[in-house]
Formats: C-alpha cells, sequence, structure tokens
C-alpha cells in the first residue's frame, strides 16, 4: 500500500536496496500514551488510529503491551542525573625519570585505587574500569 502523497513536508529518500527511509519522529511517553488510549476505546481500529498518527500498527501494538505491562508510563520519569566526580591534578614531579614517565591514578568512590604507570592501551583500561564498575 502507498502512503506517500505529494503534499507530504518530509521528502521521499530511499536507501541503496530502494526501501523509503525518512527520518524517524520520537514521541513523548504522553504522546504514546494519549494514541494507546484511543486504541482502548471499544470498536476502534488499531490500524486505522495508526495511520492517522503516521505510526507502524506494528509499533502500536507494542506501546499497548508496554502500556499492559506498566512500562510505557514508566517513562514518563525524569532521567536521573548524573553524579559528578572530584577531579584532582597532582603537581608534576622534579625528578627527570619520573617526568619522563607518564601515570594515571584514579580513585574510584568504592574505594579502589587505579595507578596506570607507562603508555596504557585504553581498551585495557576501559575494561579494568568496567570490571571496578561492577563492584
Amino acid at each position: 500500500m502507498d502512503t506517500h502523497t505529494v503534499g507530504q513536508a518530509s521528502p521521499l529518500v530511499t536507501d541503496t536496496l530502494g526501501r523509503r527511509t525518512a527520518p524517524r519522529r520520537l514521541r513523548t511517553a504522553e504522546e504514546k500514551l494519549g494514541i494507546v488510549r484511543e486504541t482502548l476505546v471499544a470498536g476502534a481500529s488499531v490500524a486505522e488510529i495508526a495511520r492517522r498518527h503516521g505510526v507502524n500498527a506494528n509499533l502500536l501494538f507494542s506501546w499497548r503491551r508496554q502500556h499492559e505491562q506498566g512500562v510505557l508510563a514508566e517513562r514518563t520519569r525524569p532521567p536521573r542525573a548524573s553524579k559528578m566526580l572530584p577531579v584532582r591534578i597532582a603537581a608534576p614531579s622534579a625528578s627527570p625519570s619520573a617526568a619522563a614517565e607518564s601515570a594515571i591514578e584514579i580513585e574510584l568512590p568504592c574505594g579502589a585505587r587505579v595507578r596506570v604507570i607507562g603508555d596504557v592501551d585504553a581498551e585495557r583500561l576501559t575494561a579494568v574500569l568496567s570490571a571496578l564498575a561492577r563492584r
């Protein structure tokens, strides 16, 4: 079924396989909930409501399932704030051998301390910090 009309604001764009693509519309939890509530009215057609709102019917059924599980309403909470950790930059040491060797020291909130001396692969350091964060 061809749903593209000449008067649509977004241009018709296709990917390398010729499939139609367009920018995704991000809907708030309140918008999703409003659309889901329309489908809960007796005699309402999910396909018709989905078409009216420009949503795939399968996505609308997914939102209905999330609503039934209570997950859709939970998403209306504001995101948790990130916690910033204090950073202290130590004064460089005066010894010539220490100046040639780089070092990083990280103290985590759990009390663990990581000291990296010399050049370290970022991937390995990420793995160590991830392991410590899981503790």
